[in-house]
């Protein structure tokens, strides 16, 4: 065979198998990416996510749920109540602790205040009666004294004398120290003691009423609740933790990419891109990468085609999507990174 001929078979060879992978290739995307335009650039697997991410909101507090206040599809503000947690034992304590609080507050009060003006009183007068029958004491022991010296009287008549004298004595001295006490101010070691008890209650407050606020399910942020997993009258847990809502900001939607760990070095922030799903054939949505993952890790996005291998590594990339596009949340679609020059000049470039 001469070199001519050897040459022309090898181009022929050269071209069918060129033919073979062109044909091949178009197969491969039409059947990946079922759109009337051919795909653009960088492709990757994706999903649609709120703005901010997801939130699943859990109960804080376990119990019976008594009231579920928010349905799927419901507007809610940051701070909402969306739940109620039962809190039937908590507010008996909480009643408990606010009348331990007035019985210390008032505790206080009487021994800073000191004794009423009638008890004061009763003091004095009891000192003046203790007072009048230790005088009274003192003049028949007088009288009693020299008499039973010039044995008039005998020696029981003056130890009787002697004994009436010595107990008005403790009496009047009994009297005159209740009175001081009634009448001296609160010692401040008693005041401390007094204020460290109403402290200790206070606080005791404040835990229950912190264990209250748990039994309230807030929404963490404003947003739609896309999904409710509880209802009114069954029982929430802490541990492990029972999600009861999601919560996402639909003001935007995002796209969660995972670019292959192979084009990693081809996505920037800022790059323009345009999104298709298969829910919505020949439409095209367009979007701006707004972050790129520092860490490669597994697929999470799966397209369910035979081709797609699950042993690959990914690097995440969200994209913001233009206002207007209103895909819904979860869906997956696929993510064409628009190339630098054909985004410059508003020219797009066909890869096919």
């Amino acid at each position: 065979m001469s070199t001519s001929k050897k040459w022309l078979g090898f181009v022929t060879v050269v071209g069918l198998v060129a033919i073979g992978i062109s044909v091949n290739l178009r197969a491969h995307l039409d059947e990946a990416t079922p759109v009337v335009a051919a795909p653009l650039g960088l492709a990757a697997p994706g999903r649609v996510e709120p703005y901010g991410e997801e939130r699943e909101v859990g109960a804080r507090a376990p119990g019976l749920l008594i009231a579920v206040h928010v349905d799927e599809n419901d507007r809610v503000e940051a701070g909402q109540v969306l739940a109620e947690v039962d809190r039937s034992e908590l507010e008996a304590e909480r009643l408990a602790a606010l009348a331990t609080i007035a019985l210390r507050e008032a505790e206080r009060t009487r021994l800073v205040n000191g004794a009423r003006s009638q008890e004061r009183q009763a003091a004095k007068a009891r000192l003046s009666a203790a007072e009048a029958g230790l005088a009274l004491a003192r003049k028949e022991h007088g009288r009693v004294a020299p008499l039973a010296t010039d044995g008039v009287l005998t020696a029981a008549d003056l130890d009787r004398a002697v004994e009436r004298l010595e107990s008005a004595t403790a009496q009047t001295s009994e009297a005159a120290k209740q009175l001081a006490l009634i009448e001296a101010s609160a010692r401040r070691d008693d005041v401390l003691i007094a204020d460290a008890q109403i402290a200790v209650a206070q606080t005791r407050l404040r835990t229950i009423d912190a264990m209250l606020e748990k039994t309230y399910v807030r929404a963490p942020v404003a947003g739609t609740v896309l999904r409710r997993h509880r209802r009114q009258g069954e029982i929430v847990g802490t541990v492990p933790p029972t999600t009861l809502f999601v919560i996402g900001d639909l003001s935007k939607r995002m796209i969660r990419a995972e670019i292959d760990e192979l084009d990693v070095a081809r996505i920037h922030e800022g790059d323009r891109v345009e999104v298709v799903a298969d829910a919505y054939p020949g439409e095209r949505f367009g979007g701006k990468v707004t972050r790129v993952a520092q860490r490669v890790g597994g697929k999470t996005v799966t397209t369910e085609r035979p081709q797609e291998r699950q042993d690959r590594k990914v690097l995440d990339a969200l994209v913001e999507l233009d206002p207007g596009s209103e895909l819904p949340v979860g869906l997956r679609v696929d993510v064409f990174v628009v190339p630098r020059a054909a985004s410059e000049t508003g020219v797009v470039t066909s890869t096919m």
